[in-house]
């Protein structure tokens, strides 16, 4: 169904100006079509026979997300209508689906922490924050795409394994859906560029659908995951984006502005190719993802003692992202005065 609606879909695309096209920011060739999440999400819609309630909110919410993303990816749209529609979205799981996060666990070791009153709010923020977090990740070919197809994966694993959620129709439809659409956005076979972009819709869509899948495996008595687990989970986005808004933030510039600080781009300036990249980021999506499941299934680690750890990761990455980016900088600041003192 993917294969099917990205073919079809792509000379449309292209016709009605739904593509994406290099600047300053964005160095890719020629004008790609952003159906990806589009093509995504109408294979998991087409399917809605087998789909629960649950899962219809799912559909209703992912929906909302879509439409957003289309609307975003053919003309830049204002940021609060974008974040009127994440609330909508994230409204629609908590009140009509009935995932939230009302407990947070033992998380600074002092017992555990019940939101109460705070669960729906807290909720809103945590799914509108994942959301963007996903979205500001997509920057190169394949990142986004195989990122969240693994993470897709490894909670289809721990469905089978840990049967107690509403999961596993989801996941069984988004994850050969996510496969088909990046034999289109992966460089290989020889490819040198993608030819078809999730856009901002299916990053976003994306980005929701992993903030699901996450808050239905861990609240509740029959959770299969610590809420803390899923900082390992969703650690590689959550990095950077909080790198990147603190920042923008320290040199006085807006949080929500673009630009090529994202640790995709430091890798790709450092002198790394697009896939060595891409493979780099996977490794330690994969390793943090399974160490944090780990840590949690099979060892029982406390919540408290994965938070502060997770913390000092943090800690580390921002130092690490810091000294590199101004290690750059001072190289590039070398050879522009080279280069200059030998035309002189």
């Amino acid at each position: 169904m993917t294969l099917l609606a990205i073919i079809v879909l792509k000379p449309i695309a292209a016709k009605v100006g739904l593509t994406d096209q290099p600047n300053s920011r964005k160095k890719h060739q020629g004008e790609i079509p952003l159906i990806g999440g589009l093509t995504i999400y109408l294979s998991v819609f087409s399917m809605q026979n087998l789909i629960g309630q649950a899962n219809a909110a799912y559909l209703a919410a992912a929906g909302l997300i879509i439409l957003c993303g289309l609307a975003d990816d053919f003309k830049n749209i204002s940021f609060k209508i974008r974040l009127v529609i994440e609330i909508i979205a994230s409204l629609i799981m908590i009140k009509w689906a009935g995932y939230e996060i009302t407990s947070l666990d033992n998380l600074f070791g002092f017992g555990e922490i019940q939101l109460g009153a705070f669960s729906t709010l807290f909720t809103v923020f945590a799914v509108v924050g994942g959301i963007n977090a996903f979205n500001m990740i997509d920057g190169i070919d394949g990142l986004a795409g195989s990122m969240a197809l693994l993470i897709f994966v490894i909670f289809a694993i721990l469905e089978a394994l840990f049967p107690s959620s509403n999961i596993s129709i989801p996941l069984l439809l988004i994850i050969p859906s996510v496969l088909a659409f990046l034999l289109f956005n992966l460089r290989i076979f020889g490819k040198k560029k993608a030819s078809v972009f999730l856009g901002d819709a299916g990053s976003m869509l994306l980005g929701f659908t992993i903030c699901w899948l996450i808050i239905s495996t861990s609240q509740g008595q029959d959770r299969i995951i610590s809420p803390v687990t899923a900082l390992w989970v969703i650690a590689i986005p959550v990095l950077d984006t909080v790198c990147i808004m603190l920042r923008r933030f320290f040199e006085g510039k807006s949080m929500f502005d673009a630009d090529r600080n994202h640790i995709h781009h430091v890798l790709i300036d450092a002198g790394f190719g697009v896939n060595q990249t891409l493979v780099i980021i996977l490794f330690f999506s994969v390793t943090l993802t399974t160490f944090g499941l780990t840590a949690d299934i099979l060892f029982n680690i406390p919540a408290w003692f994965m938070f502060y750890l997770f913390i000092s990761l943090f800690i580390t990455y921002y130092l690490a992202v810091i000294f590199s980016s101004r290690v750059m900088k001072g190289s590039r600041h070398l050879e522009e005065k080279t280069l200059k003192e030998a035309n002189f």
